[in-house]
Order: C-alpha cells, then sequence, then structure tokens
C-alpha cells in the first residue's frame, strides 16, 4: 500500500506502493550515509541531509509535475472531443429538425423509425446511434453563429490539401496583390478566417493529441526516475566521482588495463543505472513492476524509459562509413530521435526528471529548496508557481513539430531565478573555499588507503577491489558510503605486523625468504600511508585544513578575448552548414579601456566539434596548473601545492540556459515559442560563467602560526608574479586565505 512520508521541504507526501518497495532496499537504504553537499557539512553545520531525502523529493516532485500536465492535457482535449462530436452532427446534412425527438431514441429505433431515417447513408445512421442524448441537446441549443462555425469545419473538411495550404498562404500575405485573385480564391479567403482554419487543424490532430496523452504508466515510470536517478553517487556524492576519480585517473595515466578505461567512461548516472538494474535483480522488484501494469522483460519498454530518464542514451553514428563525409547524412543523423523508451511525440517526458535542453527539472527544484533550507540562505525561485504554469506545447524545431513542457510568456524573467538560484548556491556553498580544502584533504587521504588491503571491498565475484574499483561491481558499489571517513579515521591499531624472522623460520628457500621480506616491506609501506591518511582527516577535525593561497581569474582583457572567441564559436556553430569559410570580425568596447577588435575565422573542413573543444580547453587547464604548481615548487621543493578551478555558471557553460526554452501566450496556450533576452529582463548577463584559479599549500602540521604566515607571504608573491606573466588577475587582497579556524575563514 502506498506510504505518506512527513518531508521537511514537501510535508505530508504520499509515494506509490512500488516507490516504497525500492526505497525499502539495501541499495537505495545506501543513500541515507552520503551527504548531499559533501564536504559542505564541514562548512555549514546545517547541511547534513542526505541524497535518501533528496531522492524521495524529486520522486514526489516528479509525479506532481507529471500529473499536472496530465490535466490541462485533459482539459486541452475535451472540448475539441465535443467540437467533433457536434461537427459530426452538422454533417448530416440531411437531418431534419422534427427528427431530433425520434434520434434521442436511436436505441430503441423501431422500423418506422428506420424508414423515415431512409434517406441517411448507413455510415451516417451509425454515427447516430453512438451519439448521446446529451450531446443531440447541445445541438439543438447552438446558436447561428455556433452552427456557422460547425458548418466552415465541414466545408473545411471537405477542402483538398492543396487548396487548404493555399488558403493558409493567402492568410498570411499581404494585402496587396491580393484583389488579382481569381473569383474562387476571393470567395474562398472571405469565408475564411485565420482561426477557422487554425481550429480545424487542432480538431484534425486530435487523435495524435491523445497519443501524447500522459498514462499512469508514463507518471510511475518518471517518479521511478526521479526516486532512483542518484542511486549511483559515490562517498560524499560528487566529490567521488569529481576529485577523487579524477585523481585517480592522473595517477593511473598511462596503464593499459580494464580498471583504467572502465573509469574514464565513468559517471553517477552509469552507476544509478547499473544499481537500479542491481536493485531489481536482487530484490525480485521486476515482478512487482509488472503487477503495476509495466513492461520490464528483455525489452520492456518501460524499463529501458526509466533509465533513459536517469542518462540520456549516446547518439548513435551513422552506420553507414560513406555518411563521415556526406554533411546532409550526418545531419540526419544527429536528428534521429535517440530515445526507445517512447516515442518523440511523448518526447516531453524527458523534461520533467534531469532537462539536457534547459536544466529546468524537478531535480533542481527539490536540490534548491532543500539546500537552501539546510544552509540557511534564501530560496529565491517557487517551483510551485512553475508547476502551474507549465503545460506540453507543439514547438516548431528542426522543420518539424515537436513537443515541449512550456511555460507562461510573463514568466521568463522569473526562470532566470532557477540559474541565479543555482549559481547563488554554488558560490556560496558548493565552490566555497574552505570546503574544497576540506576535500583535497580527504582525496589525499583515500588516494593513501585506496590499495589498502583493510579497505579493500568484496565484490560479487569474491574479489577483494580497491576503492576506486567498487563503482565497477554493484555489490561492492552498496557497501562504499561516507562511513569511510570515520573507517579510516579511527582506524584499529594492534594488528601483529608481519615479522621477517617468523617468516624465514617458516620457510627454507632463499627466493621464498626474498619474496616474503618484499611482502613485509609493501605492507609496512601501506601502515605508513594509512597513517598518513588518518592523520589528513585528523587534521580536518581539527579544523587544521590545507591554506589557500591565492586566488586569480584572467585580466579584463583577456577574459573578453576568451569570451569573443567563444561567442564566434557559437557564431560559426549556427552557419556550420553553409559551404564558404566564415570570417568574422568582433570589437568588445570597453569603456574608457582601449577597444579589442579580434578577426577569427572557421574553416569548414577542420572545424571542431564540442567535445573537442571541451576536451581542448581541458588540455589547456591542465598545463596551466602544471606550469602554475612547477612555480611553487621551485620557490620550495619541500613542499606541495595542488591548483584547482572554480567555475560559476548557469548550468550550460556560458550558454544562455534559457535559449532553448519555449512559452506559450495566453491567447494561445498550445504554441510554444522562444522568447529573445531582450525582451525578458534588460538587467539580465551578457556572459553566463565566470572561471577562477585556486591555489592550496598543503601546509605540514608541524609548523608554527609564524612560519605559515612567513611562507603564504612568499608564496603569494610568487603567485602574484605569475598572475602578471599570464594574464590573470590576482584576487588574494580580496579572499583571506583556509586553514586554522581563525577570524575572517569562513
Amino acid at each position: 500500500m502506498a506510504k505518506v512520508f512527513n518531508d521537511p521541504i514537501h510535508g505530508h507526501i504520499e509515494l506509490h506502493p512500488l516507490l516504497v518497495k525500492i526505497i525499502d532496499t539495501p541499495q537505495f537504504q545506501r543513500l541515507r550515509n552520503i551527504k548531499q553537499l559533501g564536504g559542505v557539512y564541514f562548512v555549514y553545520p546545517g547541511a547534513s541531509h542526505n541524497r535518501f531525502e533528496h531522492s524521495i523529493g524529486v520522486a514526489h516532485l516528479a509525479g506532481e509535475l507529471a500529473k499536472a500536465l496530465k490535466v490541462k492535457q485533459l482539459e486541452q482535449i475535451k472540448p475539441l472531443e465535443e467540437l467533433k462530436e457536434l461537427k459530426e452532427l452538422k454533417k448530416l446534412k440531411k437531418l431534419k429538425p422534427e427528427y431530433l425527438e425520434q434520434l434521442k431514441k436511436l436505441q430503441n429505433l423501431t422500423p418506422q423509425d428506420l424508414k423515415e431515417l431512409q434517406e441517411l447513408m448507413p455510415e451516417d445512421l451509425d454515427k447516430l446511434k453512438k451519439l448521446q442524448n446529451s450531446k443531440l441537446e447541445d445541438f439543438e441549443k447552438l446558436k447561428a453563429e455556433e452552427l456557422e462555425d460547425l458548418e466552415k469545419l465541414v466545408e473545411l473538411e471537405n477542402l483538398d490539401f492543396t487548396k487548404l495550404e493555399k488558403l493558409k498562404k493567402l492568410q498570411n500575405s499581404k494585402s496587396e496583390g491580393l484583389e488579382e485573385l481569381n473569383p474562387e480564391d476571393k470567395k474562398m479567403l472571405q469565408r475564411f478566417k485565420p482561426k477557422d482554419v487554425e481550429k480545424f487543424e487542432k480538431l484534425e490532430r486530435l487523435d495524435e493529441l491523445k497519443k501524447s496523452l500522459i498514462s499512469d504508466q508514463d507518471v510511475l515510470c518518471v517518479q521511478i526516475a526521479g526516486l532512483c536517478h542518484d542511486l549511483g553517487h559515490g562517498p560524499f556524492s560528487h566529490f567521488f566521482d569529481g576529485m577523487f576519480m579524477d585523481a585517480i585517473k592522473r595517477d593511473k595515466k598511462g596503464k593499459a588495463d580494464k580498471e583504467v578505461t572502465d573509469n574514464e567512461k565513468w559517471t553517477h548516472e552509469k552507476a544509478s543505472i547499473e544499481m537500479f538494474k542491481h536493485l531489481l535483480d536482487q530484490n525480485g522488484l521486476k515482478e512487482v513492476m509488472k503487477k503495476y501494469g509495466l513492461k520490464v522483460d528483455e525489452d520492456g519498454t518501460d524499463l529501458v524509459f526509466i533509465e533513459e530518464m536517469i542518462k540520456k542514451p549516446q547518439d548513435e553514428k551513422p552506420q553507414n562509413d560513406a555518411a563521415q563525409d556526406n554533411e546532409h547524412q550526418n545531419n540526419d543523423a544527429s536528428k534521429k530521435w535517440p530515445y526507445k523508451g517512447r516515442e518523440e511525440k511523448k518526447s516531453f517526458l524527458y523534461e520533467i526528471v534531469s532537462n539536457k535542453n534547459t536544466g529546468i527539472d524537478v531535480d533542481k527544484f527539490d536540490y534548491f529548496a532543500r539546500d537552501c533550507h539546510h544552509l540557511g540562505i534564501p530560496n529565491s525561485f517557487d517551483h510551485q508557481r512553475f508547476v502551474m504554469f507549465a503545460r506540453v506545447c507543439d514547438v516548431e524545431e528542426d522543420r518539424k513539430k515537436t513537443k515541449h513542457i512550456c511555460s507562461r510568456d510573463k514568466e521568463s524573467a522569473n526562470l532566470y531565478d532557477i540559474f541565479q538560484q543555482r549559481l547563488s548556491i554554488h558560490r556560496r556553498a558548493c565552490q566555497h573555499k574552505i570546503k574544497m580544502a576540506v576535500e583535497i584533504m580527504l582525496k589525499d587521504a583515500l588516494i593513501l588507503v585506496d590499495d589498502h588491503p583493510d579497505f579493500k571491498i568484496k565484490s560479487s565475484k569474491g574479489e577483494m577491489l580497491n576503492i576506486s574499483q567498487a563503482n565497477g561491481d554493484m555489490e561492492a558499489y552498496t557497501k562504499l558510503t561516507d562511513h569511510v571517513f570515520e573507517r579510516i579515521l579511527h582506524y584499529q591499531e594492534g594488528r601483529k605486523e608481519p615479522s621477517s624472522e617468523e617468516e624465514r623460520k617458516k620457510e627454507q628457500d632463499l627466493e621464498q625468504a626474498r619474496e616474503i621480506l618484499q611482502r613485509v616491506e609493501e605492507e609496512r609501506k601501506k601502515e605508513q600511508d594509512l597513517e598518513q591518511a588518518r592523520e589528513i582527516l585528523k587534521r580536518v577535525m581539527e579544523r587544521d585544513l590545507y591554506r589557500c593561497v591565492g586566488q586569480a581569474k584572467k585580466k579584463s582583457g583577456e577574459e573578453i578575448k576568451e569570451r569573443l572567441k567563444n561567442l564566434v564559436n557559437d557564431i560559426q556553430e549556427d552557419g556550420k552548414d553553409r559551404d564558404e569559410v566564415n570570417n568574422v570580425t568582433l570589437t568588445y568596447n570597453m569603456g574608457n579601456e582601449k577597444s579589442i577588435t579580434k578577426e577569427y575565422s572557421y574553416d569548414k573542413e577542420n572545424s571542431k566539434t564540442p567535445e573537442d573543444k571541451k576536451k581542448e580547453k581541458k588540455e589547456a587547464l591542465e598545463k596551466i596548473k602544471e606550469d602554475l604548481e612547477g612555480k611553487l615548487s621551485e620557490c620550495s621543493p619541500d613542499d606541495k601545492f595542488e591548483v584547482i578551478d572554480v567555475t560559476l555558471d548557469y548550468g550550460m557553460e556560458n550558454d544562455d540556459p534559457l535559449i532553448k526554452a519555449y512559452f506559450y501566450r495566453k491567447d494561445n496556450p498550445d504554441k510554444g515559442e522562444p522568447i529573445p533576452k531582450s525582451d525578458v529582463f534588460s538587467v539580465l548577463p551578457d556572459w553566463f560563467s565566470d572561471e577562477m584559479l585556486r591555489v592550496y599549500w598543503k601546509n605540514p602540521k608541524e609548523l608554527t602560526d609564524e612560519q605559515i604566515k612567513t611562507k603564504e607571504e612568499e608564496f603569494k608573491k610568487v603567485f602574484n608574479d605569475w598572475c602578471k606573466e599570464n594574464g590573470y588577475k590576482d584576487l588574494n587582497k580580496e579572499v583571506p586565505s583556509a586553514g586554522r579556524a581563525t577570524s575572517g575563514n569562513e
């Protein structure tokens, strides 16, 4: 049976029995022990919430939005169905008023009634038999102008396609030149108004609209996807698949083994799908899903649908190799519907849990409300208002009609609050200077014990896996949570170390003795790494953190050049179907400073994909980090440093997140259209992202405050010199360093 949860954010929420079954499994309960905001809890004492409650909240909101959209779909279809029935009555042109009373008794027709109706066509008589008496009464009450509208609909239905298209073209033409029309076209244009044609086309699409109706199975699948979308998170949430796994990849770079390859492709969304499958198999829930009408067999569309909502499938590449050189074939391939769980007519369902087009989805709605509640900061976005105005609309996209979730045009400015709120949470919490110091230390500790035998996790095959390998086996991964922090911190000492003398007594062979001695040395090394990891975590608990000795961002001129280049990339991307080379010159006026003018060209033969550009940017950033860390290490070879990049954006890098959003007008609620940024709000940003570099010094524990201060000043000077040489603005004067809890460190 359904279960009611008392949630601090959404109040009392009731979840479907199937969702309760999923919640009551070890794989889902694991989320109770994974902090939603990772290391933020070490900065904000209220940020103690976990992935468990967030997932329940997303499931609830996913159901609320899906049900609200369904109600509006039914409201949209109901008047069309009534109009269609009245139109069918009107089509019976031979219908005489004196027959109406008899028609109300059609279910009990006498031979005399049939005789009086013999002039009607048989198919018309069948339609009349199906009509309800209430519809006949409604027909009797119609006013003259309503009857006239019905007559027009019948006439439009009898027009062939060519004439109908010609009529639409004439209606969209300017008034001049219409006097030259032939009499038939003039008569047609005078007879039918644009609203008549629009009403007719809506009526013609009634069956299509019915196919796009949200079903009960759709709602249940959307809720399951919302519930399970974060099953794949590791310890401290994004820390694990971000900072920790990135460090593991760097450490093992160049090694040709399956573990490294798998880690390169791994994301927490992929792990969520694998954990979801594991959860169903281990707890026998596929049969329960079938009980509630879901298709979950080998080719079960509902199971595929749930997985696709958690992670969008990779776009399929063209099967024909020759298509690689054919621009049109490539374009067709890229526009191919990538999903298998639902047809394209229900494309909007993929925008509820994780919206890849605009980023407006219920995942954000919950974490905005929940994170702000626990962080103690205001939430400027009202998700309930969004649900109230959201509806499914037709959108003209890529020369075809698609369906999207759209909001009212008057809500466009309010939707920017979503992304401003995201920026605020990231700036004040997720990218907090102290939080990042904590996570760097946690990363260092986990790497030190990654392959320690006492922290290995048993897999489904009985193998003992490293911490970084557990994500490849869901049985092992189920056991990996934030508890690893406490396990390292409070690791029980007193284990008896192998003794070389004891081992030599057991083994007579000299070669075996050497191998044993080597293992002893390896064990000692692992114990030293463990002790070092424990010391790092002790420092975290004592608030003796790594020091932030520098923050910098590109100087305005360099930043403008970079942004101009990004803008040109966007312009060139829009014009990529052209055959010629695009040459673009842009000038940016910087007020009192000298204007910046840059010329760029686009060579179609050597154009780069978005993935190539991301990879290029990442590699350039890695070189900058290596260069900066190298400069600091030259200054003090015994010290260690880590440079991280901090990005603050609206969720779509430097793109306007609402560029792919659509809105409907009050007078046309079924059609979605984009709204230019200039029509929304005059003070919206020109750029939607900001980046900076941060340098952390892994200061030794034994240093005094005076020694730390002296070294910090030295490192800050080196950092300042590097910034001048590389076009960066040093922000050190504005930002206090992280470290021991002193005034100003928060």
